[in-house]
């Protein structure tokens, strides 16, 4: 990754220069500057010492060479790291980032990845430790997947330390399942329709002041004959109906989840697949539809109960 964009736009305004006025001094278009500056567009190689002679800095760190090696570095780092975990010398692991971290002091991915290795430790000092650092990381700008991970190790910490109240505190900041990498995976590869993402995005945005759940009842196509015989729908239908559940109604909506029917020729021949999506996961397949729909009636009864 070249880093030619951000350092352009970063010596420019540190030296209080329009985009304007760079472009006039290097005989260019002032769009070419922008593009530049956005990472649309590189500057042609002819020009690199012109602009490292404006800004009075190497070529390189144009480029951002410093920055590369760093990546490279940090990426050798977690590599050694990662092999003493998998081969269980966690002290060794333990030694490899703080090393790191010496080097590196302001690197949240490895504060964040000796906090990890911390925690899985039982010693009280190295767990508050691990706390510490997981603070530290949430309290700068790391990138969006260290910030989860550290969200939910520091949750762990805490109840190891005995402090339940913290951890189910930090706990309440956790995305919810429904945005979570399996939920939406399992959403785009059941091919869903328009009607069923936006279903999905209004319980995006609603959330929890909605509380309406989904429930995908996957058919294969020589299962349809037995799950119509056994009145499927009949069945939810009377339990909606039994729990005074009105679709109409938000109410209604947090009686029961929406549920939806589908004849899904992807799943495996001669099975029923259930798939629930919110504050229990379920995904199951069966192969007799009796069973299958007792368990949906199950299903849906824990959630209006809930």
């Amino acid at each position: 990754m070249l880093y030619i964009a951000e350092n352009l736009k970063a010596l420019r305004k540190s030296k209080d220069w329009t985009q304007e006025e760079v472009a006039e001094v290097l005989s260019v278009s002032p769009q070419s500057v922008s593009k530049w500056e956005r990472g649309d567009t590189y500057p042609d190689i002819t020009l690199l010492p012109a602009l490292a002679n404006l800004y009075k800095v190497s070529v390189d760190t144009i480029i951002g060479m410093d920055k590369i090696n760093e990546t490279e570095a940090i990426n050798t780092i977690f590599k050694s790291g990662h092999e003493f975990l998998r081969n269980g010398n966690n002290e060794s692991a333990i030694k490899v980032f703080t090393n790191a971290l010496k080097t590196y002091p302001n690197d949240e991915s490895i504060m964040a990845q000796l906090a990890l290795v911390l925690s899985t430790e039982s010693d009280t000092e190295k767990l508050k430790q691990a706390a510490d650092l997981c603070n530290r990381v949430l309290s700068g700008n790391p990138t969006e997947k260290v910030r989860h991970t550290t969200r939910a190790t520091i949750c762990l910490i805490y109840f190891k330390l005995d402090d339940k109240e913290k951890a189910m505190n930090a706990a309440q900041n956790l995305p919810h399942l429904r945005e979570s990498r399996e939920n939406i995976l399992a959403e785009l590869k059941g091919e869903p329709d328009i009607d069923d993402i936006n279903s999905y995005l209004r319980f995006l945005i609603l959330g929890d002041d909605d509380n309406q759940d989904k429930l995908f009842i996957e058919i294969g196509l020589d299962m349809i004959v037995l799950c119509t015989e056994l009145d499927l729908v009949g069945k939810i239908k009377t339990l909606r109906k039994e729990l005074g559940a009105n679709t109409d109604t938000q109410a209604g909506l947090r009686k029961l989840p929406q549920v939806r029917i589908r004849d899904n020729i992807n799943i495996p021949s001669g099975r029923v697949r259930i798939t629930h999506y919110a504050d229990i996961i379920l995904d199951k397949d069966f192969t007799e539809p009796n069973s299958a729909i007792e368990e949906i009636i199950s299903l849906l009864r824990k959630i209006s109960n809930a």
